[in-house]
């Protein structure tokens, strides 16, 4: 799951029959804000190295990382 302040990779879709995403590696980006809204994709603004932040859906990002650690 991917929150505010995560590290992400891009995913690259593509080829013959789109069958496995490909992370995209040679560049990261930081999650600065998430719009979560009812029976839509959620979305996240992620500024990539130095570029201006853009929006990306959520099957686009791959997040950096072991998996979190729920509070018991």
């Amino acid at each position: 799951m991917i929150k505010p302040g995560d590290i992400v990779y891009r995913v690259r879709k593509g080829g013959f029959i789109h069958d496995h995403p490909i992370a995209v590696k040679d560049s990261v980006g930081l999650v600065i804000k998430e719009i979560k809204e009812r029976c839509t994709i959620t979305q996240f603004y992620v500024q990539f190295n130095k570029e201006a932040p853009k929006w990306f859906y959520q099957h686009d990002l791959q997040r950096i990382g072991g998996e979190r650690k729920k509070d018991v």
